[in-house]
C-alpha cells in the first residue's frame, strides 16, 4: 500500500505542491489572523492585515511603493508637524510597508515574472535580523506588546527593500521614483525656510527643546520637541552627490547643475547638523575616488574645494545660529563653546540630553553589564523593545526602566546591541556593509552617463546610512529614515539583478 502511495505522490504536477502549500498557508494565517483580532491590539492586527492586504495588493505593487515614498516623505511629516492630533495617520503607510513584504512572499513563492540573478547577499542578512527579532520575543524579559510594538518600530519599512530586491520592475518605473526622490529634496529648501523664519523662534525659550531642531524640511518634527533635521541632510547630501555625478559625466549642462545644486545646499545651513562635517568628506571622497587614483593632484583641488564649502557652511551656521542672546546649543553661543559641547557630549564623559550616555560611551556602559555568565543576553539580547525610551510615553522598555533615563539605546547601533545582542548587532553591520559593497561592485561595472551616476549616489548612500547607525535611533525609529534606507538597498539589490544592456530607459536623455 506504501508503494501504491508512493507511486501515486510521484504522478502529481509539480503546481500541486505549491497549491497544498498555499492552501494550507491560508487555513493556518486565517486562524492565527482570528487569534490576533481576538487579542483586540492594534499593532498586532495591523500586522496582520498587512500580510493578507499585501496578497490582496500583489498586482498593486507600483501603486503600494508609490503611497510609501509619497506618504512618509511628504506628507507625514508636515501633517504630524501642524495638527498633531493626526498622528496615527503614519500608521497608515506604516501598514502599507507590511503590505509589500505579505505581498513579496507571495510572489517569491508563485510569482512568474523573476529575476535571473542570484539575490544579493545583504537582503538575505536582512530577513534573518526580521525573523531573528521576531524570535527575540520569546525570550525577552518585557511583555508581548513590548516587542510587537518594537517589530513595527524595526521593520515597517523593510518590505520596501524585499519588494525591490525580488520583484522585476520595469526600468522605467524605477526611474519614476528615483526622480521623485530628487523632486524630495528639491522641496526642502522652501519647507526649511519656512521653518527657520517662523518656526524657530516661536519654540525658543521653550524647556528641554532645542528651537533650531525644527528645521527638518518635510521629515519629522515637533513643535514642542526634537527634529529629524539630520535625515533631510543625509537625503540633501545624497541628492548633492547625484548632481556631482550627472555633472561629471556630462548629461547635465552647467547651468542646470548650478541651479537645482543651488536649490539642494540651501535649506543646509538654515538648520544645525554637525554630522554634515562628517557626512560632507565622505561624500566628497567617494564621489571622486576614481579620480584620486588617476590624478592624486585634483584630488589635493577637491579637498581644497571641500573645505571651502564647509568652511562656508560653517561661517552661515554661525551668522545664522551663533549670535549672542540666541542660545540653540548645549554649550552656548560662540564658536569656542560650540566646539567644546559638541566634543563633550560625542566623547567625553557628558551625557548626551545632558544626563546619561553619550554616543562613544553607550558602549563601554553595555559591556560593564554583559558577561559572560549570562551568555543569552550577551549573544542574543535583552529581547525587541527592551531598549525603548521616548519622553512622556508610557510603556518604556523593561531595560531603559532597568537603567532610567541612562539613553542606553542612543543610537540604533545601541539599540540593537541591548535587544538583539551581538549576534543581531553583526547582522545589522553586515547588512549595510554588505549592501555598501555591492553598490561599489554596481558602480565599477555600470555604464557612462546615468547609470553610473545612478550607481555611485547608491554607493555614497549607503556609506552614509551605514555612518547613521552611530550616529543616532533614527534609523529604527524614524520612518522617513527608514524609507530612505530601504529605497537605497532596495535599489541597489534592483539594479544588482537587473541587466540594463539593451534597455533604453538608462539613456542619458532620462537623467536630464
Amino acid at each position: 500500500m506504501l508503494f501504491g502511495l508512493g507511486q501515486r505522490i510521484a504522478q502529481l504536477r509539480p503546481d500541486t505542491f505549491t497549491a497544498a502549500a498555499i492552501v494550507t498557508g491560508y487555513a493556518v494565517a486565517s486562524l492565527l489572523i482570528g487569534y490576533v483580532i481576538a487579542l483586540g491590539q492594534p499593532v498586532p492586527i495591523a500586522l496582520a492585515f498587512g500580510v493578507v492586504a499585501g496578497i490582496a495588493l500583489l498586482n498593486a505593487l507600483p501603486l503600494v511603493i508609490w503611497t510609501i515614498l509619497a506618504g512618509v516623505l511628504l506628507i507625514s511629516g508636515p501633517v504630524v508637524m501642524f495638527v498633531p492630533s493626526l498622528e496615527k495617520v503614519g500608521w497608515l503607510f506604516s501598514l502599507f510597508g507590511f503590505f509589500l513584504t505579505g505581498a513579496t512572499i507571495l510572489h517569491a513563492a508563485v510569482g512568474r515574472q523573476r529575476f535571473d540573478a542570484p539575490l544579493p547577499m545583504f537582503v538575505v542578512y536582512a530577513v534573518f535580523l526580521f525573523v531573528f527579532g521576531l524570535l527575540s520575543m520569546a525570550y525577552s524579559g518585557g511583555p508581548l506588546m513590548e516587542g510587537v510594538a518594537a517589530t513595527k518600530r524595526y521593520f515597517q519599512y523593510f518590505g520596501l527593500m524585499f519588494a525591490l530586491a525580488i520583484v522585476p520592475f520595469a526600468a522605467r518605473l524605477v526611474i519614476r521614483w528615483w526622480h521623485f526622490l530628487g523632486l524630495v529634496a528639491i522641496l526642502q529648501f522652501p519647507l526649511a525656510l519656512y521653518q527657520r523664519i517662523v518656526l524657530v523662534p516661536m519654540r525658543e525659550g521653550m524647556p528641554g527643546v532645542d528651537a533650531i531642531d525644527i528645521v527638518v524640511g518635510t521629515m519629522e518634527g515637533s513643535l514642542t520637541g526634537g527634529g529629524s533635521s539630520s535625515v533631510m541632510a543625509l537625503l540633501l547630501v545624497a541628492a548633492w552627490v547625484y548632481l556631482l555625478s550627472l555633472y561629471r559625466e556630462g548629461v547635465m549642462p552647467t547651468r542646470r547643475f548650478a541651479l537645482l545644486a543651488a536649490l539642494i545646499v540651501a535649506p543646509l545651513p538654515l538648520g544645525e547638523v554637525k554630522l554634515l562635517v562628517v557626512l560632507v568628506p565622505i561624500a566628497m571622497a567617494l564621489t571622486f575616488v576614481d579620480l584620486v587614483r588617476r590624478h592624486p593632484l585634483r584630488f589635493i583641488l577637491g579637498i581644497v574645494l571641500g573645505l571651502a564649502v564647509l568652511a562656508a557652511l560653517g561661517w552661515a551656521y554661525l551668522a545664522i545660529n551663533a549670535t549672542p542672546g540666541r542660545s540653540v546649543t548645549p554649550g552656548g553661543d560662540s564658536f569656542e563653546k560650540i566646539i567644546e559641547s559638541t566634543i563633550a557630549y560625542n566623547f567625553g564623559s557628558v551625557g548626551y540630553y545632558g544626563t546619561g550616555l553619550n554616543r562613544t560611551s553607550v558602549y563601554p556602559y553595555w559591556f560593564d553589564h554583559h558577561h559572560l555568565s549570562d551568555p543569552i543576553s550577551l549573544v542574543f539580547g535583552h529581547g525587541l523593545g527592551s531598549t525603548y525610551e521616548v519622553r512622556g510615553a508610557a510603556n518604556l522598555g523593561h531595560m531603559a526602566q532597568a537603567h532610567p533615563w541612562m539613553h542606553v539605546g542612543l543610537t540604533a547601533a545601541s539599540s540593537v546591541l541591548w535587544d538583539l545582542g551581538i549576534l543581531g548587532l553583526v547582522l545589522l553591520v553586515a547588512l549595510y556593509l554588505s549592501a555598501a559593497r555591492y553598490a561599489s561592485r554596481l558602480v565599477r561595472q555600470a555604464r557612462p552617463g546615468f547609470d553610473r551616476a545612478f550607481c555611485r549616489t547608491l554607493h555614497v548612500t549607503s556609506v552614509m546610512l551605514f555612518v547613521m547607525l552611530f550616529y543616532s535611533d533614527s534609523p529604527i525609529t524614524v520612518p522617513s529614515q527608514q524609507v530612505l534606507m530601504a529605497l537605497c538597498f532596495g535599489l541597489i539589490a534592483w539594479r544588482s539583478r537587473s541587466s540594463m544592456k539593451t534597455d533604453g530607459a538608462f539613456r542619458e536623455r532620462h537623467a536630464a
